[in-house]
């Protein structure tokens, strides 16, 4: 039990993208990390990060970046912390096994919720496992078989009350549950009574060092934020409706969400209605009645309270588990009986002989060591990657089309929706987003002065007032659609358009329409070749590619004798060995070393697909390809140094194995992969 209980979390906590909160709360940990680190006991006691929980977990979690020393940063404190986290979630097993019996927390060690929850860097796990042992003992301190002895056991629940406190408010919904406990059995008195909220408002006020200078008013606002909270924005966007928590407890919503980590399913609908049928079971008990208390008053509360996130099930899920345990139990037992009666089973299952038993045994260890090799697999190459995506951070949906590394750190993202700015936030603060327009953006680029160029469907936006500046008529006429920007080391701006090109001068005063860059078709790629007599421009057009020497005003084609055989050149790439990369719709990806092209393709064995999306070159001598199925959404990301080719995919890496669009390297090193599908994924390199 509890070995699988760890199986589950381990490889949960490997490949579960990054979720919303998490990098806030690694942030907040960050935060304290630094202050530890320097001594400053103050800056955490006053620190305003994520205030509006309390501080223990992310202090736990500071731990683990404190331990990482210079290597930690925010995707490998994101690891450590998950390890914290699933750790805690491994006790909270432990703990339900130790006062419920082990089916009960077999159910829990399984629970997709819980699963989820605890094996991510969320401030669920270490409530949760001090909440249950809270109820556990005081159902041994207070229940009808208590010994005066195990009195002991009301202190140990006081503790756990007041750290369930620390961990998350939320978790004090076991409250009424221990209230009933108290209630229904041997009732400690007045004084013990006293002692027992005494020590529990201590231990929460000692283990929260936010509370310590002013505790009221810190109370008073974290009390006044979750009550705006739930009538903000982002609960009205939700639009859960009332009844959600019954959703979230009765389906294995976690198992649909992240199909490739709950390899099993889910069994939560199941282990729910078990809970149900085992509801006037444990009421007919009156030492068990506190359960049924414990489920259904907690669930009403959660009914009640306007924000519906899936996470605030959770401190329910421990009730569920010990109210389905004896059901589960009952039900067992009577199909025993029925089959001791009719034979059922003689008469139904093959008696094998022993080598059939051999023969299964052999599979079933073939079958754990591919199991085995896959996860490690997917484990080491899942380090370092993240996901942004529209529904857990402020990223615009639908395609991103486009992604442009800032000097000063930020990066620009743009695609169908618009185009936004994303920038880190200080220390313990959420990144800051900056939205530029909302009008559908396929290329960006930053001119000599730092001013932001947004090309899309309706022309040429300016990045610093999101409004539209140029159009056909300025390109010369015919498209006004932009595909492509690149700006020259004199200034020049280029322009690729459905109708050719275009070129604006470094002062801005006058445009030059280029029809001959794809012989009157549309440009989709332009890179520019740096060179000391002058700049080299290259454009990409369907089935040819055509280059522009500014120092002699030469052009120079080439087409399908050169091995463009007719499809869209979609990317093109000066790198810094002064070789040119053009990526295309179909056919592969061509190198130019100056002299002649040669090809990469799958059928040479370099690229999983012919319809190369996406070039970048970083850091240097390093190129990254993306490249996407034929007739389908998915895609691949491939990095060659030179020498070897290596794919990710989802088996061997935290990409998702979507289309990428578009790639850049930010100021930390961190490798974007913009995608048609699965929002933004990043690669820390060197984590």
């Amino acid at each position: 039990m509890l070995a699988l209980a760890i199986l589950l979390r381990a490889w949960a906590a490997l490949l579960l993208p990054v979720d919303f909160d998490e990098p806030t709360y690694v942030r907040a940990a960050l935060g304290y990390a630094r202050a530890l680190r320097a001594g400053d006991l103050g800056a955490v006691i006053d620190s305003s990060a994520n205030s509006e929980h309390p501080p223990l977990v992310k202090l736990l979690y500071a731990g683990g970046a404190l331990a990482l020393g210079d290597a930690a940063n925010s995707t490998s404190v994101i690891y450590s912390s998950r390890a914290i986290s699933a750790l805690a979630g491994v006790l909270a097993v432990a703990a339900l096994a130790w006062y419920a019996g082990p089916l009960a927390a077999g159910l829990l060690a399984v629970h997709t919720l819980a699963v989820k929850y605890t094996s991510q860097a969320y401030l669920e796990a270490v409530p949760l496992a001090w909440s249950i042992i809270a109820v556990g003992a005081a159902a041994r301190a207070c229940g009808p078989r208590a010994a005066p002895a195990s009195r002991r056991q009301l202190w140990l629940s006081a503790f756990a009350l007041g750290l369930t406190a620390a961990g998350k408010l939320d978790y004090l919904i076991v409250a009424p549950a221990i209230v009933a406990i108290m209630l229904t059995g041997r009732r400690p008195t007045w004084r013990g009574l006293t002692g027992y909220l005494l020590l529990a408002a201590l231990t929460f006020w000692a283990f929260t060092p936010t509370l310590w200078r002013d505790p009221l008013g810190r109370l008073a606002a974290m009390g006044a934020f979750h009550l705006a909270y739930s009538h903000g924005a982002d609960v009205a966007a939700a639009s859960y409706p009332w009844f959600q928590p019954l959703i979230w407890l009765g389906s294995s919503a976690a198992a649909d969400w992240h199909p490739e980590v709950f390899f099993y399913f889910g069994f939560d609908g199941p282990i729910f209605l078990l809970a149900l049928a085992g509801l006037p079971l444990a009421w007919r008990a009156p030492g068990r009645r506190w359960q049924v208390i414990w489920l259904l008053l907690g669930l009403l509360i959660l009914l009640i309270w306007p924000t519906k996130w899936p996470q605030y099930a959770l401190p329910l899920v421990p009730a569920v588990c010990i109210l389905a345990a004896p059901a589960l139990a009952q039900g067992v037992t009577r199909l025993r009986d029925l089959n001791d009666y009719w034979g059922w089973a003689a008469e139904m299952l093959p008696r094998p002989p022993r080598y059939a038993w051999v023969a299964m045994g052999l599979m079933g260890l073939f079958v754990l060591g591919v199991y085995a090799y896959g996860l490690i697999s997917i484990a080491l190459g899942s380090v370092g990657w993240t996901q942004l995506t529209a529904s857990d951070s402020p990223l615009l949906g639908g395609p991103v089309a486009a992604a442009l590394a800032l000097p000063d750190g930020r990066v620009a993202l743009a695609g169908g929706r618009g185009a936004q700015i994303w920038q880190d936030g200080a220390a313990g603060e959420q990144p800051v987003w900056r939205e530029l327009t909302h009008a559908p953006t396929l290329a960006m680029a930053m001119d000599a002065s730092g001013g932001l160029w947004l090309g899309g469907e309706a022309g040429l936006f300016s990045g610093a007032s999101g409004r539209l500046v140029y159009d056909a008529a300025d390109f010369g006429g015919g498209s006004s659609i932009v595909y492509a920007l690149a700006v020259g080391s004199d200034g020049r701006l280029w322009v690729g358009t459905g109708a050719g090109a275009a070129v604006r001068s470094a002062d801005g005063a006058r445009w030059e329409a280029l029809p001959q860059a794809a012989g009157g078709g549309a440009v989709l790629a332009i890179t520019v070749e740096r060179r000391a007599a002058g700049d080299v421009i290259w454009f990409g057009g369907m089935g040819a590619v055509r280059q522009l020497d500014t120092a002699s005003d030469a052009w120079r084609s080439f087409g399908g004798a050169d091995g463009f055989a007719g499809t869209g050149v979609s990317a093109l790439l000066a790198d810094s060995r002064g070789q040119i990369w053009a990526a295309t719709l179909g056919d592969g990806l061509g190198m130019w070393d100056g002299a002649s092209w040669s090809w990469h393709t799958v059928a040479g064995g370099e690229l999983p697909y012919g319809t190369v999306t996406a070039l970048h070159e970083g850091p240097p001598g390093t190129l990254w390809v993306g490249t996407a199925e034929a007739f389908t959404k998915g895609g691949a990301l491939t990095r060659y140094d030179g020498d070897s080719w290596q794919t990710y995919l989802p088996r061997n890496s935290g990409f998702r194995g979507a289309e990428p669009l578009a790639i850049c390297t930010d100021a930390r090193g961190r490798l974007w992969v913009a995608t048609r599908s699965d929002g933004v994924f990043l690669y820390q390199q060197n984590p």
